[in-house]
């Protein structure tokens, strides 16, 4: 006798209204959030951090539904007045197909459910590593939530998660406890320094337990150990890249800025060629192990972050076809946590001639993660420890409102006295 299963009751979209501002901000911030816990449940093998990017991205197809809904009820203005609201129909798209390739990197822990064994042999060298802290007695941080204790503007990292005993908790009003692992993201100066506040003395771990399996890869063995060296350089570019071409692509739409959205999309066919090479040596680097079904994790990653990249793209097309960024839209972005500006280093600057490693310093750094400087002609991506910022460089910088202020008279003291 066949048993039918029965289908679980959907639960029913309820119509809030929301200003078309509030959604563009709701979007941005919940983007933002879906990147961190997307690489986090891979790089952990967190099922329960992968269920939350989900609930994100469902939520992400709920607000561009409203977002489309209030447009058209809105929308009474004529073709003049539809014309300038595209760039906001063509970013709620844009975002919408971006979660969902977010979304389907972090349900790869269900495709394999080991891919932690394959990416933790990277995080080593990422520019920004994801690593767990342990909070002990004396810690400054218990009792307070993570909006008391301001991790970007005041330490300069991002707190993703919190996990308790067996619980995951993502509230931003949650009160730190003695013995919560907080799963921080930044860069390694700003880990270590943080890691000594909580209390927490260990070397800093790239792996969530301590319970040493193992590794599918003999890294012994000469031949492994190259093939997953040019696997490791290929993986960092393209996870950084597609992650790089979202927040160029709305710095591009917030700034009016032809040449950033130029080099999104010079970016986007760079992708197109590191993605073809990678799948090119993962194939190769099948036939040296010994379940090549376990190598199907990754590809699927690098499949979205190629979607993710086309959408950042998407974006970028439309700002050269000479789309005006709309008041509302720039309004959205001014009222994230997290903003983009622009500042000219001057002969004054604190930042010049000095490295990018001396930069990590908090008192320079405030926060602000800086994702592109123009020097001249060329524009940089991506810093070596030892880049030296010079007079008259233009940085794109990322960071948090309430430090915007204090970064801009590191860059450029005599614009802002």
């Amino acid at each position: 006798m066949i048993k039918i299963q029965k289908k679980t009751k959907r639960k029913k979209f309820q119509y809030k209204p929301l200003s078309i501002k509030d959604i563009l901000k709701e979007m941005k911030e919940n983007i933002d959030t879906m990147i961190d816990l997307a690489y986090t449940a891979i790089k952990f093998g967190i099922k329960e951090i992968a269920d939350e990017t989900s609930k994100i991205e469902k939520r992400i197809h709920e607000l561009t539904f409203l977002l489309n809904l209030q447009i058209i009820q809105t929308q009474a203005g004529g073709f003049k007045e539809a014309k300038s609201l595209e760039p906001i129909v063509v970013m709620g798209y844009s975002i919408d197909k971006i979660s969902d390739a977010l979304a389907d990197i972090a349900r790869v822990v269900y495709i394999n459910s080991d891919i932690s064994d394959f990416t933790h042999l990277f995080w080593d060298e990422v520019p920004e590593p994801i690593v767990k802290i342990t909070v002990n007695e004396n810690c400054e941080f218990i009792g307070l939530t993570r909006l008391d204790i301001h991790f970007r503007s005041k330490h300069g990292v991002d707190l993703i998660a919190i996990k308790r005993g067996d619980n995951w908790l993502f509230q931003k009003n949650v009160i730190i406890q003695k013995g919560d692992l907080l799963i921080i993201k930044g860069e390694l100066e700003p880990i270590k320094a943080l890691k000594n506040l909580a209390g927490d003395f260990e070397e800093i771990s790239f792996k969530f337990d301590d319970i040493k399996e193992e590794s599918e890869f003999d890294l012994t063995d000469p031949k492994i150990y190259e093939e997953i060296q040019a696997l490791k350089r290929d993986y960092i570019q393209i996870t950084d890249i597609s992650e790089t071409m979202i927040e160029l692509a709305l710095a591009a739409l917030f700034l009016k800025n032809y040449e950033l959205a130029d080099d999104v999309l010079e970016m986007e066919a760079l992708m197109d060629g590191l993605n073809i090479i990678f799948e090119k040596d993962l194939l190769d680097f099948a036939h040296l192990v010994e379940n090549p079904r376990s190598l199907t994790g990754i590809m699927r990653i690098i499949f979205s972050c190629e979607l993710i990249a086309d959408a950042a793209a998407h974006i970028a097309e439309n700002i050269l076809e000479g789309f005006e960024p709309h008041p509302i839209f720039q309004k959205a972005i001014k009222e994230t946590s997290e903003i983009v500006v622009r500042e000219t280093m001057s002969k004054d600057s604190f930042f010049k001639n000095k490295t990018y490693e001396e930069l990590q310093n908090q008192k320079y750094k405030r926060g602000f993660h800086i994702i592109a400087l123009k020097r001249e002609e060329k524009w940089i991506y991506s810093f070596k420890s030892d880049f030296v910022f010079e007079e008259g460089d233009l940085i794109i910088g990322l960071g948090p409102k309430e430090t915007v202020d204090q970064w801009r008279k590191c860059v450029h003291p005599e614009n802002n006295l």
